[in-house]
């Protein structure tokens, strides 16, 4: 089916409305899971379907549909609803004409070219891994993908049309030895199935790693300097602060207006932190929003000063601010809402052995389980290490880590120079009902001068 060729012939200003627009969306996915070498689950999900929303005498109007040749149907229900409505003025701001952008250009390596069978048989020639891995008690070997193409046009004059390619794999174990357990799980993100090959020894040498945590001592809950990797910066960075930045958390609260002032001095002066959709080849690549909004650098944090929200059309128009490119929705059964792309604290000048000198006696956290936000943050790590002599030294285990984000932002002592941006073909952001939608964070190593560890 030619989606283009539908969107062409689609005459949207010809509706006598205040403001319309489609997003049409086909997606191919796969996956399959080994539990302890056997093959529990495979499948694959091919969906065609259009968005089709609707701003009409004070209010907006929306439809979902997987019929995306009688779209024209579709908004002359949207528009006979409208009309029934007692009219109101329309207080909507209509959004620039943001061009013609047509970007597709993924589709020579799109993981939907390829058999299941191959990605399977692939799975299968990495199980004989897990019985060179000691102390194995329970295996998981996980693979997903998805290949999108997603098409937009607005009575405005905007049109765009984008793919996103993305594959990843996972080897999860629990080791176990005597009465200790640690689990853990090595991942690979990548966006052709070639880099899928050849992970054997990065494999086994993860698992090596893993077995002293075994034997690691658990952590005397306290006080201590910490320095975060690039991907624990990055949990860091979209749980304590990219969703207080996503510009709806505002609307109706003047408090959180107040907490959140902008030109306020929220952080270290070394600490500067952006969201910007344009990364190719990472889970938060998104070049144009679902209301046809470029992607642009926002800064939200800079030098420690508050510089920026972000938002869709209406937050922007509420708040009385800018468009940010931020407008998004999980598929096309989803209006758009204000979240993330890829989040994360700009790298410094800092060198890693310099941050471990300046962390003398703290800890360091590599990688994690999960992590929340809000006023206040939790991370759960998975691997942990003493700083001693300025050098990583033995694994500890530790259950969490917390603290305020005012305080955290603030203590903030050095950003490192090993920038590196994160991205996951598993789970994703959840917000609201839309959950999970793709993303990416991340940063340099950085230091925090004080932690709460338990």
């Amino acid at each position: 089916m030619d989606i283009k060729n539908i969107l062409d012939q689609l005459d949207l200003k010809k509706f006598d409305c205040h403001f319309v627009d489609v997003r049409i969306e086909r997606t191919q996915s796969s996956h399959f899971m080994y539990q302890n070498g056997e093959l529990t689950s495979t499948g694959e999900k091919p969906v065609l379907g259009a968005f089709v929303r609707l701003y009409q005498n004070g209010s907006w109007f929306y439809s979902s549909t997987t019929a995306v040749t009688e779209l024209e149907t579709e908004i002359k229900k949207l528009l006979i609803q409208a009309n029934s409505n007692k009219p109101k003025a329309n207080s909507y701001t209509v959004p620039s004409n943001n061009g013609i952008h047509h970007l597709i250009n993924k589709a020579e390596d799109a993981f939907s070219k390829i058999a299941l069978s191959e990605k399977v048989k692939l799975g299968d020639s990495y199980l004989p891994l897990f019985k060179k891995i000691r102390n194995v008690q329970d295996s998981r070997l996980m693979y997903t993908d998805l290949y999108k193409e997603k098409f937009y046009k607005s009575s405005v004059g905007t049109e765009f049309s984008y793919d996103f390619n993305q594959a990843g794999i996972r080897f999860h174990c629990t080791l176990k030895s005597g009465e200790e357990l640690f689990s853990d799980g090595f991942r690979n993100y990548v966006t052709k199935f070639s880099e899928l090959k050849n992970l054997e020894k990065q494999i086994l040498d993860y698992f090596d790693e893993a077995q002293k945590f075994l034997t690691a001592e658990t952590i005397t809950p306290g006080k201590y300097k910490v320095v975060m990797s690039p991907e624990i910066t990055g949990v860091f960075t979209h749980e304590s602060f990219g969703h207080k930045s996503e510009a709806d958390f505002m609307m109706g609260d003047p408090e959180a207006t107040k907490e959140w002032k902008m030109g306020s001095l929220i952080g270290s002066t070394c600490l500067s932190i952006v969201d910007y959709g344009a990364f190719d080849g990472t889970s938060g690549y998104c070049p144009i929003d679902d209301e046809g909004t470029l992607a642009q650098k926002n800064y939200l944090i800079k030098d420690g000063i508050l510089t920026g929200r972000l938002h869709s059309n209406h937050t922007a128009n509420v708040l009385e601010e800018k468009p940010t490119g931020n407008a998004r929705a999980i598929n096309f059964e989803y209006e758009p809402i204000v979240r993330m792309t890829s989040t994360y604290i700009e790298g410094g000048k800092t060198p890693f052995n310099e941050l471990l000198k300046m962390a003398e006696g703290g800890i360091y956290f590599y990688n994690f389980k999960h992590g929340s936000g809000g006023s206040t943050f939790t991370i759960a790590p998975v691997r942990a290490y003493r700083i001693k002599d300025g050098k990583l030294a033995e694994p500890v285990r530790v259950s969490v880590m917390s603290g305020s984000v005012f305080e955290t932002l603030k203590k903030i002592e050095a950003c490192g120079d090993d920038f590196h941006l994160e991205s996951s073909a598993f789970g994703g952001c959840g917000k609201m009902e839309q959950s999970p939608l793709p993303v990416a964070d991340g940063g340099p190593s950085i230091l925090v001068s004080e932690m709460q560890i338990s």
